[in-house]
């Protein structure tokens, strides 16, 4: 099997948060799209993504709303800004309710988006033509992304418990 790096590191990327992009091809993910982030919370009522699993710890939404932050903290960083991060209020969801659900959905799959067209921009470039923090930012989001993709998964059967 020979495999191009470039797509398909960015093709792993996409996969936490779209599901399977070649047919035959998962790598984190077991295909459906409702098994990566975007299709995950798409299948949740605002009352499950609010949920705290016990007092204390971190709902679905605090990890969407944490995937928001992360990504585009990523996106500026990418372009050569380093901000500030405050990783414990990446965690803050604010208001909580139906609509606020729909535009965090709507707000994370922006801030996926714009990754995005960003590494698209390089996917014909071979990796070594990458700048290192490039590099490092796209190997870091899909591991990151995977690590909460499991976190909400796992945090959906509470909820529907």
């Amino acid at each position: 099997m020979e495999i191009e790096l470039t797509p398909t590191l960015i093709d792993m990327y996409r996969e936490t948060f779209e599901g399977e992009v070649k047919p035959g091809w998962c790598w984190i993910t077991s295909g459906p799209a409702d098994m990566s982030v975007l299709g995950s919370l798409a299948g949740l009522t605002a009352d499950e993504a609010y949920a705290a699993p016990k007092p204390g710890r971190k709902s679905i939404a605090a990890h969407a709303a944490h995937l928001k932050f992360t990504l585009e903290l990523t996106l500026k960083r990418l372009h050569g800004e380093n901000p500030p991060a405050d990783w414990p209020g990446s965690f803050q969801v604010g208001e909580q309710s139906p609509a606020a659900w729909e535009q965090l959905q709507e707000d994370l799959h922006a801030a996926y988006q714009g990754v995005l067209a960003f590494f698209d921009q390089q996917r014909d470039q071979a990796i070594e033509a990458w700048q290192p923090i490039q590099v490092a930012g796209l190997v870091a989001m899909i591991g990151h992304n995977a690590y909460h993709l499991g976190a909400i998964r796992q945090l959906m059967l509470n909820a529907r418990d």
